[in-house]
């Protein structure tokens, strides 16, 4: 798992939960989501409840096969431009440039994992010719 600092205690307890359940899985997504979870929870960076739970759904989703990467990564664009929107409404643009960067980074991770990704065929060794 990707990790900044590996004994790094978690002050932000929504954090602490995706943390946790980033815990042990294998996926691309969720080892992204481990790192850049415990950088944000280092600069006290909150999280939307929204954003937390679609995250802690993506995890889960994408370990089991039942979401692909490309499709967690365009959802949670989704959701941290709104949480951007949000928070500079309410004049927080900390949060708010935190959030749409989120966005605009994982808008991008979804259009690079879109272009590289393997196909379930491809794993198995059959191409595409």
């Amino acid at each position: 798992m990707f990790k900044v600092k590996q004994n790094h205690t978690f002050q932000n307890p929504m954090r602490q939960q995706i943390d946790a359940t980033t815990q042990g899985k294998q996926s691309d997504y969720a080892h992204a989501v481990g790192g850049v979870n415990q950088v944000l929870d280092r600069g006290n960076i909150g999280i939307s409840a929204r954003s937390q739970a679609s995250v802690l759904d993506n995890v889960k989703k994408v370990e089991t096969g039942a979401r692909s990467e490309v499709n967690a990564h365009q959802r949670e664009a989704l959701n941290f431009g709104r949480d951007a929107f949000d928070s500079a409404k309410q004049g927080n643009y900390k949060q708010a440039s935190v959030e749409a960067f989120g966005s605009g980074i994982n808008a991008l991770a979804s259009a690079f994992k879109s272009t590289y990704s393997e196909t379930p065929n491809e794993k198995k060794g059959i191409g595409p010719w």
